[in-house]
């Protein structure tokens, strides 16, 4: 199996048109000097919002590439969508060739994915993406790169081997676990590239932006398994499966994690931020995320549970249900209790600060996925049968 666009955040795959289509539409001239975005994954949850942002733009030229773009909204004339993968032969070539500025968003992120697939996660977020990085640096193409904040590990640690509360783009050591709990397969993999990026912008003369996301959510988030995708979704969409289905709500190890989560509005007002600074960003590492929101998981199900009712008020109420790592995401998984990123660095090169609560966006989010899904989960028994809570 070759993982492509996007997958990574769905466990989706599409068949994608032969080498001739995609040359064909890469090889369509420019008509205007005006800069170029090519956005690699825009078919993602993440290039689902971007996009479109950035097509609202006057003098937009903007290549979307990805396997599919069943989330991205029709129309968009500025735009030119490129269905192909990031291995298609020639395609990263001709990409780089064409485009100003490539922002890449692809990666297998999925947590489920780290200790079951790691090959394929380890080529997704390390091995696809070198060839991008040196025709970028090689062609003086800038390049933005989404990393992760999985790289800085189980938890916040100072250069000196002291714990600390918040995780620092300069400061924090990048701990993660033994080889043998792979799910530090992913962080390994993206901590990777960054430092190839590094060192290419030092060394090479690539101009570049590295990315930290913290735990970003919106609308068009993952998939529903059985409905348009397979396995296990990351925590929001497994949450909306749930309650789809009228299973228990599963906190993984009786969800003690916290995590800092941040709008995909807000997110994607950062990104627009870097890209219209880029001498403040140059060689820059930056965390996007909103510290404010630093809840437990299991905090996070009773407020999934409010807004759904909200919405749903003859919807009983569901249990939460207790399971441990190994049991859910299988041998080799562990994770980190504590994510709170340090924001001093994206106020300062941005003057951005993200204020949406996560009782202010549960419900716009509650409410996309009931309209993507809820006649779709009706009476569909493979949805039910895929929901963890239930027997």
């Amino acid at each position: 199996m070759r993982p492509k666009f996007s997958v990574p955040a769905d466990g989706r795959r599409s068949s994608r048109p032969g080498r001739a289509v995609v040359q064909a539409n890469l090889t369509r001239p420019p008509t205007a000097q005006q800069p170029r975005i090519a956005i690699l994954g825009a078919g993602g949850f993440i290039g689902s919002h971007l996009v479109p942002a950035l097509a609202l733009r006057p003098g937009a030229r903007i290549v979307a590439v990805d396997v599919d773009f069943d989330k991205l909204p029709p129309g968009l004339p500025e735009v030119e969508r490129i269905q192909a993968s990031i291995r298609d032969p020639g395609i990263l070539d001709a990409i780089t060739a064409r485009a100003d500025l490539v922002i890449s968003l692809t990666a297998l992120c999925n947590p489920a994915l780290y200790n079951t697939r790691p090959l394929e996660v380890i080529d997704a977020a390390y091995t696809d993406l070198v060839p991008l990085v040196k025709l970028c640096a090689e062609r003086k193409r800038r390049l933005i790169h989404l990393s992760t904040c999985e790289v800085y590990g189980r938890r916040a640690l100072g250069a000196d081997g002291r714990p600390s509360r918040r995780m620092d783009e300069d400061r924090t050591a990048l701990c993660l676990g033994p080889v043998h709990r792979e799910r530090w397969t992913y962080a390994a993999a993206k901590q990777l590239l960054e430092r190839v990026i590094w060192a290419y912008g030092r060394h090479g003369g690539l101009a570049f932006t590295v990315v930290r996301p913290f735990n970003v959510i919106g609308p068009r988030m993952d998939f529903i398994p059985g409905v348009d995708g397979q396995g296990i979704p990351r925590v929001l969409a497994a949450f909306m499966h749930a309650l789809l289905t009228g299973g228990d709500l599963v906190l993984v190890d009786g969800g003690r994690q916290r995590r800092s989560f941040l709008y995909v509005d807000e997110f994607v007002n950062a990104l627009l931020r870097i890209i219209d600074r880029p001498d403040p960003c140059q060689g820059q590492i930056i965390n996007l995320g909103n510290d404010k929101n630093d809840v437990s998981i299991r905090a996070l199900a009773g407020k999934m549970v409010s807004a759904f009712r909200a919405q749903r008020p003859g919807a009983s109420a569901p249990r939460l249900r207790t399971r441990t790592a190994a049991a859910f995401y299988g041998a080799g998984y562990e994770d980190s209790v504590v994510r709170i990123p340090s924001m001093a660095k994206a106020a300062r090169l941005l003057d951005w600060r993200p204020h949406i609560s996560l009782t202010q966006m549960l419900p716009p989010i509650v409410a996309d996925y009931l309209a993507r899904y809820e006649s779709r989960v009706a009476g569909n028994p493979r949805a039910r049968a895929t929901a963890p809570g239930l027997p």
